[in-house]
């Protein structure tokens, strides 16, 4: 018979977590990252809260867990404590019966204690059921994800193109071929026209040397500015950046007369240079492309295939300075999306308290300033379970 219970998270319980969470995803997590993603938080421990059946075999007894990651953000200069769900997942043995959304739901209420801002990113391998979740709980569907390319290799460009054809082109090879082919040699005219190939004087740090209280300094001058979106604290960045066990990340800054002016976080997986964050004072259109000039001179010297960003499609300031950069937004070439413009489902849900003094409109979408630095943190495979 089964007798289930649930309760917060208690010392030793990451090892029932890992092992349902390797079974929802197949994917093995060991003590010092589970370590680092939820008990050594910049904020303290993460909030997790738990259900248990106690009538099934010991090391399979946790049935659901509902848990939020601590993430600073800013409103207009103003700072709020965020909740980002994340492993929130049920045994496979116990979903469509109704058993986790009454558990989160239990939860969000207590939840709010220490939060006055959730929200959840999904991908599109989820299928849209955390932001089911969400939605019940009042979150509202709030926008998607868009990617941004600038490509560095001919060969990649092509092979990707062909990938993404039409099914019934992909058929017939040397069709798709000529057609990758020639879709590609536009995509790097279009990235190679208008650019000044002049890169100033932007230097490239480690994460050992990243003048991170420089970066805090200027995020505090603009962060009116940039409305709303991660609050970005020496701490925060330390442990979201820095003492990330999954990736190494790399720093650009700009600076003038020893003042930090802008700056850019990347990360480099499978040839992909990937922008995880960048700022520019007073949001100069000039800082902005010279940071990213640098980055693309750096992807061509190392020979890397890409350099990829992805932030939120309402995000009018950052897909503005990306396309003026010549980045490619792969949903705005109709033919490799099969001929017709795609619907994307809401992939960012997000819930405000009451209690956040916004006096601008929190629920328009060009106001949130979003970047990879408010995802979790892992690299670019795997499962959703957001």
């Amino acid at each position: 018979m089964m007798s289930k219970t649930s309760r917060a998270y208690q010392a030793g319980d990451y090892v029932h977590i890992n092992h349902l969470y390797k079974k929802v995803t197949g994917t093995i997590r060991s003590a010092d990252e589970y370590t680092w993603e939820w008990l050594e938080t910049w904020d303290g421990p993460g909030s997790v809260w738990l259900t248990f059946d106690d009538s099934r075999e010991p090391e399979d007894q946790l049935i659901g867990q509902y848990s939020l990651i601590p993430t600073p953000f800013s409103f207009w200069g103003n700072k709020y404590l965020a909740g980002k769900t994340e492993n929130c997942m049920s045994h496979p043995d116990f979903r469509g019966k109704g058993m986790y959304f009454y558990h989160e739901k239990k939860y969000f209420e207590e939840a709010k204690k220490r939060f006055q801002l959730f929200f959840t990113t999904t991908g599109d391998v989820a299928r849209g059921a955390p932001g089911k979740v969400r939605m019940k709980l009042g979150y509202r569907a709030f926008d998607h994800w868009v990617t941004y390319s600038y490509w560095l290799s001919r060969t990649d460009l092509k092979e990707e193109l062909k990938s993404k054809l039409p099914g019934f082109i992909k058929k017939i090879r040397p069709i798709a071929s000529i057609l990758a082919t020639v879709i590609g040699k536009g995509i790097l005219w279009h990235s190679k026209s208008n650019r000044s190939n002049h890169c100033p004087d932007i230097q490239r740090h480690g994460e050992v040397d990243a003048p991170l209280s420089q970066i805090e300094a200027l995020w505090g001058k603009n962060a009116e500015l940039y409305g709303i979106s991660v609050d970005r604290s020496e701490t925060y960045l330390k442990w979201r950046i820095n003492d990330n066990p999954y990736q190494t990340h790399y720093y650009l800054t700009h600076s003038e007369e020893d003042t930090l002016k802008g700056y850019l976080i990347f990360g480099i997986q499978d040839k992909i240079i990937h922008i995880i964050d960048v700022i520019a004072d007073s949001k100069s259109e000039v800082i902005f492309k010279a940071l990213f000039e640098k980055l693309i001179a750096i992807g061509k010297d190392e020979g890397f295939s890409q350099v990829k960003c992805y932030t939120a499609s309402k995000n009018m300031l950052l897909t503005n300075m990306l396309q003026k950069s010549k980045f490619i937004n792969w949903a705005e070439i109709t033919i490799v999306q099969g001929f017709k413009k795609q619907i994307r489902e809401p992939q960012i849900f997000v819930y405000v308290d009451e209690s956040v003094d916004s006096m601008q409109d929190h629920w328009d979408g060009q106001n949130w300033y979003l970047t990879d630095l408010v995802k979790e943190g892992r690299p670019y495979v795997g499962r959703a379970i957001g």
